[in-house]
């Protein structure tokens, strides 16, 4: 058998290019139809909203053999998770669920004709209900919690346990621009995420820059010695580009004492040096 050339030569060729999703062919099209658009993010987003379909797809195929909705067995979860006596206010399970009152309501409603669920309400408050998982809950969830797991994992087969993590860590910064848009930062200063950066920069007639914009800067702190005003842009750390406090955080906790921030003020670009306090992570949700 021939050997190939980049074996023979003990060089490796330019990697093979992608298998084609059907997204592939979205952005291939929008290149021919019109290539002055920048439809990278359509990659990640039409991706992502793809994905996220046939996972639920198969997730609510499971759930129905239990008679369930992806949605009922959210709420077994949390309950479950609270640990006994398994139950939480109608509030905080609204919350963690991120739903509006009506929405929970519905799904509590279901819950409690199943006799999974009871609601009760609170005795110092009429407005208030408490949730508890009943035993037939419980059992419920020792059976489907166990299946459900199993095919959650099924669905990733095609990522190996590394591509795994390394997805979840994307997916992880990527959540934490929109959960987290007041990362408060020990260095003594408020940070809001690059979307909102960005947006907050163009709506005032300045550059559609990425970075972590400081919204507030505490007196007497690290971020106030440096130099740092509200306004700021953070675009850099230690020369590596800076768009999540994720980044920030992870870089800082690595054993640095100093690190150098590139700074936007207004359209101008400044290095700002910082002495961080030992022991000191930079951002916090």
């Amino acid at each position: 058998m021939e050997s190939s050339p980049a074996r023979a030569g003990g060089r490796r060729g330019p990697p093979p290019p992608p298998v084609p999703d059907s997204v592939d062919r979205i952005l291939a099209a929008w290149a021919e139809q019109a290539p002055e658009l920048p439809v990278a993010p359509v990659g990640v987003v039409t991706r992502l909203a793809r994905v996220r379909l046939r996972l639920d797809e198969e997730l609510a195929g499971l759930f129905a053999q239990y008679d369930l909705s992806a949605a009922d067995f959210g709420v077994i979860a949390a309950l479950r998770r609270a640990g006994p006596p398994y139950q939480l206010r109608q509030s905080v399970l609204m919350e963690q669920l991120g739903l509006t009152s009506g929405t929970v309501s519905v799904r509590l409603t279901r819950l409690v004709g199943k006799q999974v669920v009871t609601r009760e309400p609170l005795a110092h408050d009429g407005r208030g209900a408490v949730i508890t998982l009943t035993e037939k809950g419980l059992r419920l969830f020792d059976q489907v919690g166990p299946a459900h797991l199993k095919n959650e994992d099924v669905v990733l087969s095609a990522l190996t346990g590394p591509e795994q993590e390394q997805l979840a860590g994307l997916l992880r910064k990527l959540l934490v621009g929109f959960e987290h848009e007041r990362a408060v930062s020990p260095l003594g200063m408020v940070l809001a995420p690059a979307h909102l950066t960005r947006r907050m920069r163009v709506a005032v007639g300045l550059s559609d820059t990425p970075g972590l914009l400081v919204s507030e800067v505490v007196p007497g702190s690290v971020a106030a010695a440096a130099g740092l005003q509200a306004g700021d842009v953070l675009t850099a750390v230690d020369g590596e580009p800076l768009h999540s406090c994720v980044s920030l955080a992870e870089h800082t906790m690595a054993g640095r004492r100093v690190v150098e921030f590139t700074v936007l003020r207004g359209s101008d670009s400044l290095t700002v040096t910082m002495s961080l306090p030992h022991g000191t992570s930079s951002a916090s949700g």
